[in-house]
C-alpha cells in the first residue's frame, strides 16, 4: 500500500469518491487539496469514516509555492490530480483560464512529482473529451480530436504526461471515463438537476433537444478501476465506460419515469451547445484484462439513488444553487 496519499481536488464530485475509497481500502492518512474550503457533508461522502483525512485549502493554480511545500513535507508515494475546470460549455468563454488549471497547473505539478525520489504512482483523471465525437468505441491509442478548448486543454495535459512517461519513465496513470454520475453529484449536472427541476416545477432544457448520445457510468464503477491500478501499481491509461446509445433525452426520461412526472412538461428544446459532441464511446477492453474491471452498477439502479439522495436531503438541496458558479 503507497503511503500519504494526496487527493489534488479533493472537493470535487470525483475526488470526494476517490478519498472515500481509499479511506475504505484501509489508508490511515489521505491528505486532500481544494481551492475552495471543504464543501457541506452531503456533498462529501467520506465523512462517513469520521476520522483519517487531513484538508488543505490550496489554489491549485494561484498557490503554487504553497501546494509545492505541502508535498515536500507530505512526501506522498501516491498522488492522485482531479483537480480542473471541468464546465465545457464555459471553456468556449474564458478558455486562458481553462489552460492555466488543466494543462499549465498540471505541466507545473507532474515537472515538480518527476524531479521527487518519494512519488512511486501519479494518477491523473483524463477526458473521453480529448477525442471528440466518437463513431466507434476507441481504445487508449487512438489520436486526439478535441473540439472545444476544454477538451483541448485536457488533450494537452495528457501529451504532457505522455513525454514524461517516454523521457523520464514518470510513474504515470491515465483513467479517462465517459459521463459519470451518483450521489453527491453537483446540482447542475443533468441528473440531479433533472430530479430537482422536478420536485421545483421547472423545465429542463434539453440543448438540441437531447440528441446527443452519453454513455454514463456510476461513479463507483470509475473509482474501482482506478483503485485496481492503485492496488496493481498499474501504470499507463484505462478507459472506464460502458456501452449505451442512450441519448441526454433518454436520460431525462428515466428520471422523469422515476419520479412519476410527464417527460414533455418537464423539458424544453433549446439550441444546441457549442462544441457539443455527437457522441463518446471508449473501449474498456484493457482495463478488463489487465484489471479484471468491469461495471457493477446498473443505470436504473443509480439513478434511483441520485433521486434518493435528493429526496434524503432536500431541506438542504433546495436552499443550494442550481446553475454553474463559474470560480475565475
Amino acid at each position: 500500500m503507497l503511503s500519504n496519499p494526496v487527493v489534488i481536488g479533493s472537493n470535487c464530485f470525483t475526488g470526494c469518491h476517490i478519498v472515500d475509497a481509499l479511506l475504505g481500502a484501509g489508508y490511515e492518512r489521505v491528505v486532500g487539496v481544494s481551492r475552495s474550503p471543504e464543501y457541506d457533508p452531503v456533498f462529501l461522502p467520506y465523512k462517513r469514516h469520521g476520522g483519517g483525512f487531513e484538508f488543505h485549502q490550496i489554489d491549485f493554480v494561484r498557490d503554487w509555492e504553497a501546494l509545492q511545500a505541502l508535498l515536500d513535507g507530505v512526501r506522498p508515494q501516491l498522488v492522485i490530480n482531479v483537480a480542473a475546470l471541468s464546465e465545457v460549455g464555459v471553456s468556449n468563454e474564458r478558455p486562458l483560464q481553462y489552460f492555466n488549471t488543466n494543462t499549465v497547473g498540471t505541466v507545473k505539478l507532474c515537472d515538480h512529482l518527476r524531479q521527487r525520489e518519494y512519488i512511486a504512482q501519479y494518477v491523473h483523471i483524463s477526458s473521453a473529451e480529448i477525442f471528440g465525437p466518437c463513431t466507434g468505441a476507441v481504445d487508449e491509442g487512438v489520436l486526439f480530436n478535441p473540439s472545444t478548448p476544454y477538451a483541448v486543454s485536457k488533450a494537452a495535459a495528457d501529451m504532457y504526461i505522455n513525454n514524461l512517461i517516454a523521457n523520464f519513465d514518470f510513474p504515470a496513470t491515465l483513467v479517462r471515463s465517459t459521463n459519470v454520475y451518483g450521489r453527491h453529484q453537483q446540482l447542475f449536472k443533468i441528473i440531479p438537476r433533472t430530479a430537482i427541476y422536478i420536485k421545483q416545477g421547472k423545465a429542463v432544457e434539453l440543448h438540441g433537444g437531447g440528441q446527443a448520445v452519453k454513455s454514463f457510468i456510476h461513479i463507483r464503477d470509475v473509482v474501482s478501476g482506478l483503485m485496481a491500478a492503485v492496488a496493481g501499481r498499474k501504470l499507463g491509461t484505462y478507459h472506464f465506460s460502458v456501452p449505451s446509445d442512450r441519448t441526454v433525452a433518454a436520460v431525462v426520461a428515466s428520471v422523469c419515469e422515476r419520479m412519476g412526472a410527464d417527460f414533455d412538461v418537464s423539458t424544453r428544446v433549446v439550441g444546441e451547445r457549442l462544441g457539443q459532441d455527437a457522441r463518446y464511446l471508449l473501449d474498456c477492453a484493457k482495463a478488463e484484462r489487465e484489471l479484471a474491471w468491469s461495471p457493477t452498477v446498473d443505470f436504473d439502479e443509480g439513478v434511483c439513488e441520485v433521486v434518493a439522495w435528493i429526496e434524503e436531503h432536500w431541506d438542504l438541496i433546495k436552499t443550494l444553487p442550481l446553475e454553474y458558479q463559474h470560480k475565475a
